[in-house]
Parts: structure tokens; C-alpha cells; sequence
């Protein structure tokens, strides 16, 4: 950033106060500073800093929790909640199979789930 004094300001910095006179070219820090604190129409701002470049923001994860990381992308999301669960299900027999085969994959399968799965599933014969 580079400032120009307007008309002569008086303002601490670096552990005194120091006078700015008029016409005086200023930059970095100084400039920064006289330009957020001196009075009013006593400094121009003869070239402002750059706008910081934005980082894309990483792809956020759905709501309902992370798909099972084995099944491709579109297979039933046995991490997030039942609800989220019987929904990717929608009674439909097939996936209520993969869903049940995905879920008792797990280390601690949910009884209360597998039940659900498990009657949907045999509908299907």
C-alpha cells in the first residue's frame, strides 16, 4: 500500500509520535496504518493493497454422512443415519439387498437395520 499526506498529521508509530508532512509519500505497514487511523482527508491512498487470491473450497460432504467407501460412489450410505439409509433404500428389493449385504459387512452391523433390510430383501422372491 502507498499513501500521500494531504496536510501535515501527527501520529504514533514505532514507539513515538512521529509528524507526517504534507506532499510526504508513504508505504507498507506506515501506510497502512496512517491510512486506517489518521483524520479524515489527510491521507489519499495512492495505491491500495492487492485483493488476496480465494482458495477454492473443497467438495463438502452430504448431510446425511460419508457413503460407504467400498461401494463405488452410489451404493447405500450404511455410515450416515437409518433414516438416510431406508431412504437410499425406497423399498425397492434390490437395493434393500445390497444395503443388508453392505451392512452386516460391517464390524458392528445395526440389529435394528438389518431387521428392516432383511424384510424388505425377502419380498423380493
Amino acid at each position: 500500500m502507498r499513501v500521500r499526506m494531504l496536510q501535515p498529521t501527527r501520529a504514533y508509530w514505532n514507539y513515538e509520535v512521529r509528524t507526517f508532512g504534507k506532499g510526504e509519500e508513504l508505504e507498507g505497514d506506515l501506510a497502512r496504518h496512517l491510512a486506517a487511523n489518521a483524520p479524515e482527508g489527510s491521507v489519499e491512498i495512492t495505491e491500495a493493497d492487492p485483493e488476496p487470491e480465494k482458495k477454492p473450497e473443497p467438495p463438502k460432504e452430504p448431510a446425511d454422512g460419508p457413503e460407504d467407501p467400498g461401494a463405488g460412489g452410489d451404493g447405500p450410505p450404511v455410515d450416515g443415519t437409518i433414516d438416510a439409509l431406508m431412504a437410499w433404500v425406497d423399498n425397492d428389493p434390490e437395493r434393500a439387498a445390497q444395503a443388508l449385504e453392505a451392512e452386516q459387512a460391517k464390524d458392528k452391523p445395526r440389529s435394528t437395520v438389518v431387521k428392516r433390510l432383511t424384510a424388505l430383501a425377502d419380498t423380493e422372491e
